[in-house]
């Protein structure tokens, strides 16, 4: 399989992903260090193999479990996935622990 490089003035990415995950963002602006979990989350939410070996490559397992057990949102498939590759537990992520809100005072 031939990988295109992309055409002269197009945004650069980081750890070379594709530039159309980051539509919110210019993607030339991510520092990989300072935006690690913006960039593991989206990976995540884009759910692309390829991404996954990127970040997973660059990180670490260590620091992939410091982030993404601090996620807020993460769907049931990618906890699945990340309990198997990073050997962790559902009850490991915040998202699965944590109460979404406070209890109201008037419910009894």
């Amino acid at each position: 399989m031939k990988t295109s490089t992309p055409p002269q003035g197009c945004a650069k990415t980081p750890l070379g992903l594709p530039a159309s995950w980051f539509w919110d963002v210019n993607p030339a602006n991510l520092d990989t260090e300072i935006h690690a979990k913006q960039i593991i989350d989206r990976v995540l939410v884009v759910g692309a193999l390829e991404g996954w070996k990127a970040i997973r490559r660059h990180y670490g397992d260590e620091r992939l479990r410091s982030v993404v057990t601090q996620l807020r949102s993460i769907s049931p498939q990618n906890i699945a996935l990340l309990c198997l590759a990073l050997d962790l537990r559902k009850e490991d992520f915040r998202c699965c622990t944590a109460r979404p809100f406070p209890p109201a005072p008037w419910i009894y």
